[in-house]
C-alpha cells in the first residue's frame, strides 16, 4: 500500500482538505471542524432503516459503528451500515416516529482523523494506510479570541504579581472616559520568594518550604496549566528550571517556562508569551496527541505562524496562533507568482476570524504577534486578525446591535445549519440572497435563519417598549 499525502486546514467552523492518493489522484473534502458530517433523513422506511439525502463524496460504506444523531430529538444511536446506492441508513437500534429531520454522523474522533478516514475510505475496524499529513489550524487563535483556553496559574517573582495587569500603561483609546481593561488569561497569580540579579547572580534562593507551599497551593487551585516567568531568568534560568522540575514531579503535566519560550531581556513580553502558551498548551497538545493516537501510521507536521512546518513533537502552542492564516498567505503568494503578480492583499474570512495580510515581492515578518489584545513574542507572517467571520453571532445587548467576537463555531453553527444555533453573518447573507444553499456541503434550512432573525427582532422591540415605559414614568 502506498502513502497518502493530506494537506489540511482546520478552522473554527470548517476543515478543508486536499489529498493525493497512492495513485496520484487528487481528492478534496470539506467537513465541519467539530468532526461531523450533516445530512437529512427524509422519511422512515422501517424501525431500523431510514431514507437519507446525501451530499457526501463517499464511494464506500465505512460507517459501521459511527454515531448517528437526530438533532431535533437529541437521539443518538449507532449505524449498522449505509446503502450508498439507495441512500438508506440502517441502525442497530429500532427507532419510532422518525420524521424528516437533520442528522449528524461522526466517528467521535478529532476532525483531522475523521477527515482522513473519509478521504482514505477507512472504516473504524480497519487500519489506516501510511499518511503524510501537513496541518494548519486556528484552534489556538479561536481559543484566544473566544477566551476558551485552560485554567492557568501564573508564577512570578515576589513583588510583581500585577505585572500583566499594569502592562505598558498604553491606552488603546486615548480619549476614552471609561477605560475597560481586558482580564488576563490566567485564573490565579502566585508570587514566589526568589530573586536573581540582572547579571545572573542568585540573590535570594528558593527554599524547600517555599516550593512545598507552592505545590500545595496549586493542587488546591486545581489548575490545568502553569506559566512560570521569573525576573532575569533569561540570564539565569536555574530557578525556573527548579520550580518546573518540582511541579513536574508533583504530577503537573503542562508547565511553560519563559526562558525556553522567549529568552529575551524584557520581563513583560516574556511573561505575556509564557502565559499565552500555558493557556493554550492543554488544548493544542491534547489535540495533536489525539491525532497521532487516532492515526498511528502518520508523519505529522504542523504549520507554524511563520509559514514553516514543525514536527508535532516539538511544536509550541504559542507558534500556532497564525498557523492556518499563514498557510493562506503562503498559498496566495505562490499562486500570485505563478500569475506573475508580485503585489497583493490577502483576505481570509473563515467562520470565526478574518485575516488580512500584504505581500510586496516578499513576505512581511514580525516577531511580536497580537491576537485580540494578547501580545506574543513569536516569529510570524505579518497578519492582522479580528474576531469576525461567517459564524460571528449577531446579537442585541440592550443598547446596540453587535457582531462577534463570539462565534457559533461548527457546533451548533449558524441557525441555518439546523442544529439550534444563533443568528450569524452566514444567516444574514442567506436571507439577503447572497448565498445559495445548493453550494453548501451540508443541508441548509432557510426557515431556521428566519426564525432566528425574528427572535432577535422581538428582543429589540421588547427593549424599545421597555425604554418607552421608562420615559413615560419619568415625564409623569
Amino acid at each position: 500500500m502506498g502513502t497518502w499525502k493530506i494537506w489540511m486546514d482546520t478552522g473554527g467552523t470548517f476543515t478543508d482538505c486536499i489529498a493525493i492518493d497512492p495513485t496520484q489522484k487528487y481528492k478534496r473534502l470539506k467537513v465541519l471542524s467539530s468532526g461531523i458530517i450533516r445530512g437529512t433523513i427524509t422519511h422512515q422506511i422501517s424501525s431500523r432503516s431510514f431514507q437519507l439525502l446525501l451530499q457526501w463524496p463517499i464511494e464506500k460504506d465505512i460507517f459501521k459503528d459511527f454515531e448517528l444523531c437526530l438533532i431535533d430529538r437529541g437521539i443518538k444511536t449507532k449505524i449498522h451500515h449505509i446503502d450508498l446506492e439507495r441512500s438508506i441508513v440502517y441502525t442497530y437500534e429500532a427507532l419510532a416516529n422518525v420524521k424528516s429531520c437533520a442528522i449528524e454522523i461522526s466517528s467521535q474522533e478529532e476532525v483531522p482523523v475523521f477527515a482522513a478516514r473519509l478521504l482514505t475510505q477507512t472504516a473504524l475496524a480497519e487500519e489506516f494506510p501510511k499518511i503524510e499529513m501537513r496541518l494548519g489550524s486556528t484552534r489556538g487563535t479561536n481559543a484566544l479570541l473566544e477566551r476558551k483556553g485552560a485554567k492557568t496559574a501564573f508564577i512570578i517573582t515576589q513583588g510583581f504579581k500585577d505585572l500583566l495587569l499594569i502592562g505598558t500603561q498604553q491606552r488603546p483609546d486615548l480619549f476614552a472616559l471609561k477605560i475597560e481593561k481586558e482580564q488576563p488569561l490566567y485564573s490565579h497569580v502566585i508570587e514566589v520568594k526568589e530573586r536573581i540579579s540582572s547579571d545572573g547572580e542568585i540573590i535570594t534562593p528558593i527554599s524547600t518550604n517555599e516550593c512545598q507551599s507552592l505545590i500545595q497551593r496549586l493542587k488546591k487551585l486545581k489548575v490545568d496549566s502553569i506559566a512560570i516567568a521569573l525576573l532575569h531568568s533569561y540570564k539565569n534560568p536555574s530557578h525556573e528550571l527548579q520550580i518546573a522540575k518540582l511541579l513536574s514531579n508533583a504530577g503537573f503535566n503542562y508547565i511553560s517556562t519563559s526562558h525556553l519560550l522567549s529568552n529575551q531581556i524584557k520581563i513583560l513580553p516574556r511573561a505575556e508569551t509564557t502565559v499565552a502558551n500555558a493557556y493554550l498548551a492543554p488544548i493544542i497538545n491534547t489535540y495533536l496527541k489525539n491525532i497521532q493516537k487516532g492515526i498511528s501510521n502518520i508523519d505529522l507536521k504542523v504549520m507554524n505562524s511563520a509559514g514553516g512546518l514543525s514536527n508535532s513533537m516539538n511544536f509550541q502552542p504559542k507558534d500556532s496562533l497564525l498557523s492556518g492564516p499563514a498557510g493562506g498567505v503562503i498559498g496566495a503568494a505562490t499562486a500570485a507568482r505563478l500569475s506573475r503578480i508580485s503585489k497583493l492583499i490577502t483576505f481570509d474570512m473563515g467562520g470565526t476570524s478574518t485575516d488580512v495580510s500584504l505581500y510586496n515581492n516578499r513576505y512581511d515578518y514580525r516577531f511580536e504577534s497580537k491576537v485580540g489584545q494578547t501580545k506574543i513574542l513569536s516569529p510570524s507572517v505579518s497578519i492582522e486578525t479580528i474576531a469576525a467571520g461567517g459564524g460571528s453571532i449577531c446579537e442585541f445587548d440592550g443598547h446596540r446591535l453587535t457582531v462577534g467576537p463570539h462565534s457559533a463555531g461548527a457546533t451548533p453553527g449558524p441557525a441555518c445549519y439546523g442544529a439550534g444555533g444563533p443568528l450569524t453573518i452566514t444567516d444574514v447573507n442567506l436571507l439577503l440572497g447572497r448565498l445559495s444553499a445548493d453550494f453548501f456541503a451540508i443541508p441548509i434550512y432557510k426557515k431556521n435563519a428566519e426564525e432566528a432573525l425574528t427572535k432577535l427582532l422581538s428582543k429589540i422591540q421588547k427593549s424599545i417598549l421597555n425604554c418607552t415605559r421608562d420615559v413615560d414614568i419619568d415625564i409623569i
